[in-house]
């Protein structure tokens, strides 16, 4: 019986490593651009790439985990994050680094598969709660990770804040080796969608490269046939991808669930929620370290209120989620984010409330303290309003939804890279940008109201109306969290 928690342990403490190290990063940002002699359109890479590789691995994680077994496919995720990670602190150039932040992404974007199937083989007769526990694990890391990164980069280098995956790392290969022992089934093959990634993934790459290189030449933009070629080729196979999809017996997404308008509605609300928020949490650390000369240590205990706020305000809207349905939070907490990035957009300093100085500090953990009310709010209603729609599909909401905020997400953080290179004082370039998220976000409001609000139903103990479509027999395997 002991065995089974050191076991939970070790796949939550592998969860809790990639958690950290999708913030950690944000706060090193500075110190990397300079020791690399690089511009921010470079250095951004180094987390547009890593959303990137995890958003393309996730489809296949999960089917690997169940046809090679899931001791093999943890370890060798664990493996590669923990080399990753060693290769990008050793990196001598922006490149290098990038190209190690995609091997880390591959192995990153590994850990929650099969950290769930790990899960729920050990813990077969109390799964849900075992895997409901993972659902904690994020945002300590949202908490540790730009503290952690802070202290860090201000006392030794930002290249230990890849070192201090390696002995974490080293551990949990030894101890799971040595403590986990799966029972040898044979798993049914199953055919894996590489050639979706891989055009799906091709699309999205050649979108982001387009725009570094808009940021690189923004005056030639309307006078480059190679940028547009470059676009139309994008969009061209996105529609490859789309066409493969609804053809394949096993694809990466299942196209049939986007037919039904209020899915595709609420997915469009987590394709531009994605969009709007993703880059602000990317690039705060740097807007304060360039805005308010903050230090690398301050800049990321700045997203501490967020994680904080987040985590207590989604636990009570949960409680009184049917009660207050689902439109009316997720309205109210878009609201509480575009008004969080309207006040960060101003570069406010030195307030004063009431005759009191308030630190700037303060200030800007408020603010950000506002977007955490933002996500509490809304998170557990979206998500609950996407599972409504397709009670039957759970698997495939979750990896669909997880999949679009992702995308989203990616290319909001390029955007982010590309307009702030634009301008010669970054810090008024991230004023601006944060501006345009701002309406970004306020452009869900109306997407809202395409997505049906089941809660009021379910509180007057009314049927939910739901898709009806027949059963198809291609399921997803996009993981999403």
């Amino acid at each position: 019986m002991g065995r089974k928690y050191v076991i939970f342990g070790l796949v939550a403490l592998a969860l809790l490593m990639s958690s950290i190290d999708s913030t950690i990063v944000a706060v090193a940002l500075p110190a990397m651009r300079a020791d690399l002699h690089t511009d921010i359109a470079l250095i951004g890479w180094t987390i547009t790439a890593y959303q990137l590789g995890t958003l393309l691995v996730m489809p296949l994680a999960g089917k690997l985990s169940d046809e090679l077994g899931r001791k093999r496919v943890f370890l060798a995720a664990v493996g590669l994050f923990t080399l990753s990670s060693f290769l990008c602190g050793f990196a001598p150039n922006v490149y290098l680094l990038i190209v190690f932040r995609i091997l880390q992404a591959i192995g990153g974007g590994a850990f929650l598969p099969s950290c769930t199937g790990i899960v729920a083989d050990t813990f077969a007769e109390r799964r849900g709660q075992a895997i409901g526990l993972f659902s904690s694990i994020f945002p300590i890391g949202g908490i540790i990770g730009p503290n952690l990164g802070g202290v860090i980069v201000d006392t030794l280098s930002w290249r230990f804040v890849f070192y201090v995956n390696v002995p974490i790392g080293l551990a949990v290969i030894a101890l799971t080796w040595l403590l986990y022992h799966p029972q040898q089934q044979r798993a049914a093959r199953m055919a894996i969608d590489f050639l979706g990634v891989m055009l799906y993934g091709a699309a999205i790459s050649t979108v982001l490269v387009s725009l570094t290189w808009v940021g690189d030449h923004p005056h030639t933009v309307t006078h480059a046939p190679l940028l547009w070629a470059a676009l139309a080729g994008a969009a061209l196979l996105f529609a490859i991808w789309y066409r493969h999809e609804r053809r394949t017996e096993e694809p990466m997404i299942d196209t049939t669930l986007l037919h039904y308008r209020p899915f595709l509605a609420a997915n469009t609300y987590n394709f531009l929620f994605g969009a709007g928020v993703f880059g602000f949490t990317a690039f705060l650390p740097l807007y304060a370290e360039l805005r308010y000369h903050m230090s690398a240590t301050e800049a990321g205990a700045l997203l501490t209120p967020r994680a904080v706020v987040m985590i207590i305000t989604s636990t009570v809207a949960s409680l009184y989620i049917i009660r207050l349905g689902y439109r009316l939070p997720m309205i109210l907490g878009i609201c509480a984010i575009s008004l969080s990035l309207m006040l960060a957009s101003l570069g406010t300093e030195n307030v004063h409330l009431f005759g009191v100085a308030v630190p700037n500090f303060v200030y800007l953990a408020a603010v950000v303290a506002l977007m955490g009310l933002g996500f509490g709010l809304s998170a557990p209603a979206s998500n609950n309003a996407a599972l409504d729609l397709i009670p039957g599909k759970v698997a495939a909401v979750t990896g669909i939804r997880g999949m679009f905020r992702q995308t989203g997400g990616t290319l909001g953080t390029a955007l982010v890279v590309v307009i702030t290179s634009l301008f010669s004082d970054e810090a008024r370039g991230l004023q601006v940008v944060f501006f345009g998220l701002a309406w970004v976000i306020l452009l869900i409001i109306p997407v809202v109201f395409l997505i049906p609000d089941s809660a009021h139903a379910r509180r007057k103990g009314q049927p939910v109306e739901a898709f009806t479509a027949e059963p198809t027999p291609r399921e997803t395997v996009v993981a999403g969290h």
